[in-house]
């Protein structure tokens, strides 16, 4: 008799029909998604778009008022029950660290383990300092410490009660870019250590990309998209989350016979309708130069160096629509150069033109 596989685990947090309304305003709108044990998931999104309101609904500072919130089977909102904050198990790191001013460092970490054994505190308080690389400032004040010492400190700080799950909300904006990359590693790599799963606000496309083992593009109070982010970059389901997640370049056409047409070439759009209006998407990469003879003409309009690379931005002489080609650093243009495209098939993704 062949043995039955064993049902797939509970997820570790369940968010369920979750809304939010501010003023009458909709904040968020039916939100619903899983986050397994360990996993980092980021909220991507624009200003506005409800990011932090739903960070704020699961650490417990906001209650919905549609949906439910449930962890490791603790329901925390819905059905008439509501968790407190400070009894969910979970960590809120914030944007600006908040760390208290008066105390030291050491006394920072120390303020959530409060009501245990004096012991146990200084050995915990050792043990994620030490694990944040920053015993060595026990005795520092905030004001005394750089903006990358004041983030690991505030990570440690967040891990000493041995949350449940980590809540960020842009953590590294105020870091400059070569420490932002830095630290961003290092806190990855503690979040793994400690296996805690964490849940990453930000509105920068390239940090959700590098961090997230699954990414949620928000827009307008929902959940536009929710997968890995090489899935969501390459394979973008909605226009709006290819254009959120980098730059592309947009080249309209209509459907016929299950496929539409256009001066780089002819691509398929089975789930359109006959004549109906399209959009071919694909990024800048999937472009190359090639004989005019054998491509689509264009034009140079302007070229910007990048460092490692130069974003040429050229006008297609059929349809004048705008593109943008990726190349080597060493590539040379002059202004109204005539050039010839060639576009990578396996590249596009068409989508319904809205409107």
């Amino acid at each position: 008799m062949t043995e039955r596989a064993a049902p797939p685990p509970p997820p570790w947090l369940s968010i369920e029909g979750v809304s939010r309304r501010f003023d009458g305003v909709a904040a968020l709108k039916d939100i619903s998604f899983a986050l397994g044990a360990g996993e980092i998931l980021c909220l991507l999104g624009a200003s506005g778009c409800g990011k932090s309101t739903l960070l704020r609904l699961i650490a417990g500072v906001e209650r919905p008022e549609t949906g439910a919130i449930t962890l490791a089977g603790q329901v925390l909102s819905g059905s008439g029950a509501f968790v407190e904050p400070e009894a969910r198990g979970i960590g809120f790191m914030f944007q600006d660290y908040a760390l208290f001013p008066h105390l030291n460092v050491a006394d920072n970490v120390a303020f959530g383990l409060k009501g245990r054994p004096r012991a146990e505190v200084q050995a915990r308080v050792n043990e994620v300092l030490t694990v944040a690389g920053v015993a060595h400032l026990a005795d520092r004040f905030p004001h005394m410490l750089s903006g990358g010492e004041s983030q690991r400190v505030a990570l440690a700080r967040a891990l000493a009660p041995r949350p449940r799950l980590l809540l960020m909300d842009e953590p590294f904006s105020n870091l400059d870019q070569g420490l932002r990359e830095t630290v961003r590693a290092e806190t990855l790599a503690l979040l793994r250590q400690m296996q805690v799963g964490a849940i990453i606000v930000t509105h920068d496309p390239s940090e959700a990309l590098a961090v997230a083992d699954r990414l949620a593009v928000m827009h307008a109070g929902q959940i536009e998209a929710l997968d890995g982010p090489r899935q969501l970059y390459h394979v973008p389901p909605t226009l709006y989350v290819a254009q959120f997640l980098g730059a592309g370049n947009v080249v309209p056409g209509v459907a016929e016979r299950g496929q539409i047409a256009t001066p780089l070439g002819v691509f398929p759009a089975p789930d359109l309708a006959q004549g109906q209006p399209a959009l071919a998407f694909f990024r800048p990469q999937a472009l190359t130069l090639c004989d005019l003879a054998e491509g689509a003409a264009a034009r140079v309009l302007r070229h910007d160096f990048l460092g490692a690379q130069e974003r040429v931005f050229l006008t297609l002489e059929e349809g004048g629509a705008p593109l943008q080609l990726d190349l080597p650093a060493t590539a040379q243009f002059r202004l109204h150069e005539r050039v010839g495209l060639r576009l990578d098939p396996a590249a596009v993704r068409v989508f319904a033109a809205e409107g």
